[in-house]
This record gives C-alpha cells, structure tokens and sequence, in this order.
C-alpha cells in the first residue's frame, strides 16, 4: 500500500511538472493558439453542417471548445488572484478541446471518414501540446473516458464497432509519433541538465574566490580608517615625504565599499545565471521596501556606458516615485537588462533615444522603457520571455537569450508584471507594473 502511495505521488509530481513545461513553453504563444481554437470551432461547425454535412454536429460543444481558447487570449490580463490556476485552465482546455471533443464527435458520427481523419489530426495535435508522454497519455486517458461516458449517457444504444477497429491505428499514429517527437525532447532535457550542472559547478568556484575578497575587504574595512587616521597625523607633523594626492586619499576611503558592493553584486549575478538554469530560487523572505526612483539612479550611475553619448541618449523622468517589494540589487539587474537592450536596438539609429518614466494609477505602479529604435516583431514579441530565446533583430552575439528571461522571473517574483510593445522601425516600450504599497523604504 505504502509502495503505490509512492509510486502515485511520483505520476502526480511527473503530471504536475510536464504541465508546468507544457504551459511555459506554449502559453507565450497563446495568441496563435488562441486563433486556432476561435476561429476553427465555429467555423468547422458551418463546413460540416452546411457545406459538407455530417450527421452529427454540435453548436454548443464548439462555442464551448471556443469560450475556452478565447480565455486564453486573456491571460495577460488576468487579475492577480486568477493566475495561480493557468496551469489548470489550460489542462481542462486541452482535455476538453482535443481528445474529449474528438473522441466524442468520433462516437456521435459513427467513426466515420471525417471525424476519423479529423481525430487523427486531434491526436497529432496533442501529442505536440502535452509536451511529454506521460502529459499526453494522461489528458488523452481523462478526455477519452469523457467522451465515451458523454456518448453513453447521450445515446440509447451504443456502438463501438468503427471506433474500436480504428484504434490500432491511433495507437500506431500515438506510438510512433511519441518516439520521433519525445526522444528528442528527452536529449534536449538531458543536455539542459548537463548545462546547469556545469554552471552550477562554475558558479560554486567563483563564489569561493568571492568571499575571500569579501573577507580581506572586511578586514580593510576595519583597519583602514585607523591607518588613514596615521597618515593624516603624520603628515600633518611632517614626517611623510611623499604624500597621497587628494583625490586619491578619497579613492581609498571609498574603495573598501565599493570592492563589498562589487562582490555583493557578482554574486547576485551567479545567482540571476543559476535562476536561469533552474539551479537557484529567488527568496522572498529577504525582500524589503525599496524607493524605484533611487534603484533607476544607482542603475544608471553604475551602468558601464561605452561613451558619454551613450549614457547621454537615456532621459528619466522620476517625479512620480513609488515603493516596491522586493530586493534591489536584482531590480538594478533588471534595469541593467533593459537598459542594455535599449542600447542595442538603438544602435545605428541617426538621432536615439531611450526615456524611463515612472507613473502612478489608481491599482498600480508602473515603470516605462521605451526607445526609438528598430522596434521587435510580432512574431518576436511573443517570446523575448522564453529562456534562451534572442531576438532576430538584434546585432549578431548581441545577447544570450536569458536577459528578459531573468527580467519576468524577477518580476513575478516581485508579484510585478511586464509585457512590450513595439512597432517595427518605430520604438519599443517595455512595460513594468507593481502592485500598490503604502510601506515606507527600509534603510
């Protein structure tokens, strides 16, 4: 008893992370999805009641299949409190919208022609949104058993002939499809792992030379006020020949925690690198309130500009402060990114220009990067999120792909948001909104 218990939480964690890939991977993509599903339903209901009749059709179910992707197209507005049950809305969606409508109207159609072919397109279809085996074999058993107690209840005499001398042909079309499309997938997961163990080793090694840095910074830190304190004594007594210049003595007083702050950040770098490889969490017990004009003028005072014209081209507009929940060396990263791939799209362009303005409304705060730069597709747009994914319209090696990756996780974490807009040739705005705070910023 105790060994099924085991064996059933391991199948529900298995389901329960292959939708979350599955989501992930195709939810960026839910406007093209979305279309599909719209448009197809109702449409194929006027092609095979009027143009090709069949003998069963259904107007209902398919405005239902309809309703079900138009609410995908939604997601980005979703409110705050609806999100947590994405992954199980597009769950119901594929069970209901493919192996439940097909089988179904398979059943209701006497295995026909067209609803045969019709449901070998449904299965093919699955098997690329399940986006493993075990996702697949499992909405395809629930949707299946559906539509077969849906068709019992619906009729007075059942008749299984047509469909059961149809599934060997299923079951050829799932198995070898599987095996082509789900062998890859499994090495593409494998090397992944292999990437983020690799860097999670790399990381490890540089965190050691880190924190011996930090230590010896520590140690200056105490000691080297009194040492300054000397030097002045001495100087000022005439016992030092050659003394420090002025600007340099300065340097040194600043030195000890600029070198803390550097080490602070590298390893805030290792951990946006680990974040990315799914090596490393963010921990929201350590946020504190945060002040985001003073987060964009640390970022920009310590952005490494290539040139004075560079750090020119970015105007801000911080008039309408807000407070933010969250950490602010990872905010500064996110302005980091932004600022960056402002700078590249805007590279070449006669007269650039990048503005960061901060605004207020009523349900929420917000942060605009636009730019009057090449601008990002469509197609582009709906996947600058995904891990790994870089831009076409960027200049070649301009990025890695995990900049804006790290941006949304950063965000969400924060229970933030960010969405882009552009127009080809014309700007790109990136859009970050906060939820509300009344907090006072945390020193």
């Amino acid at each position: 008893m105790q060994a099924m218990k085991i064996r059933f939480s391991a199948v529900y964690s298995h389901i329960c992370r292959s939708l979350s890939e599955s989501a992930e991977y195709f939810l960026p993509h839910t406007l093209y999805i979305s279309l599909i599903g719209v448009i197809g339903f109702p449409s194929y209901y006027l092609l095979w009641t009027y143009v090709f009749p069949q003998p069963y059709e259904n107007l209902t179910l398919r405005l239902l299949g309809a309703l079900l992707f138009g609410g995908l197209t939604l997601l980005r507005i979703w409110p705050a409190s609806m999100r947590p049950y994405i992954n199980f809305y597009w769950l119901v969606t594929m069970i209901y919208t493919l192996p439940f409508f097909f089988t179904y109207m398979l059943l209701m159609n006497g295995g026909n022609l067209v609803w045969a072919m019709s449901m070998i397109a449904g299965l093919a279809v699955l098997i690329l949104l399940a986006y493993s085996w075990i996702l697949f074999i499992f909405t395809l058993l629930v949707g299946s058993l559906l539509a077969l107690l849906a068709y019992a209840l619906t009729v007075d005499k059942v008749m299984l002939t047509n469909y059961l001398i149809q599934l060997p042909i299923y079951a050829f079309l799932v198995v070898t499809t599987s095996i082509i499309f789900y062998y890859p997938y499994r090495l593409k997961q494998e090397k992944l792992k292999v990437l983020a163990s690799i860097g999670a080793e790399i990381s490890h090694e540089l965190r050691t030379p880190l924190m011996t840095i930090h230590n010896h910074a520590y140690g200056l830190n105490r000691n080297l006020p009194t040492l300054l304190q000397a030097y002045e004594l001495a100087k000022n007594h005439n016992l030092i020949k050659a003394s420090i210049r002025p600007d340099i003595f300065k340097t040194l007083e600043l030195s000890i925690e600029q070198i803390q702050n550097e080490v602070r950040h590298s390893n805030t770098i290792i951990d946006m690198l680990l974040m990315n490889l799914g090596k490393s969490k963010v921990d929201a017990e350590e946020f504190k309130y945060f002040s985001m004009a003073e987060i964009i003028t640390q970022a920009i005072d310590r952005y490494p500009f290539d040139s004075n014209r560079e750090r020119e081209i970015v105007k801000i507009n911080l008039k309408k402060d807000f407070q933010f929940l969250g950490s602010d060396l990872l905010m500064v990263h996110v302005v980091f990114n932004l600022i960056k791939n402002a700078l590249v799209f805007t590279n070449g362009i006669p007269e650039p220009s990048i503005e960061i303005t901060l605004d207020k409304a009523p349900n929420m705060n917000q942060v605009y990067f636009r730019d009057n730069g090449r601008g990002i597709s469509l197609q582009d747009r709906d996947s600058i999120f995904e891990n790994f994914y870089s831009s076409g319209n960027q200049d070649k090696g301009a990025g890695t792909g995990i900049g804006l990756a790290f941006c949304k996780k950063i965000l969400v974490s924060f229970h933030a948001n960010i969405k882009c807009d552009s127009e080809l040739g014309e700007y790109t705005e990136f859009v970050l909104s906060f939820p509300i705070t009344k907090k006072k910023t945390q020193k």
